[in-house]
């Protein structure tokens, strides 16, 4: 199971229904994960969000093969 964290505060998402994705603004420092509930209303994960091929206004995802 992927443990996910917020990006605003650290804290570990336990209610992945209640996720705001954004664009980072600017250059983004993510919140160093703790062992703590996230305590943001709503959490926030800067990225896509799954399905975002269909979302407008998110850029596109570049894969690189090394």
């Amino acid at each position: 199971m992927l443990d996910i964290y917020c990006h605003g505060c650290g804290g570990f998402i336990c209610d992945p229904r209640h996720i705001e994705y954004r664009l980072p603004p600017g250059v983004a420092e993510l919140a160093v994960p703790r062992s703590s509930f996230c305590s943001c209303t709503p959490a926030v994960i800067y990225g896509p969000p799954p399905g975002y091929l269909s979302s407008p206004g998110m850029p596109r995802l570049e894969h690189r093969s090394t």
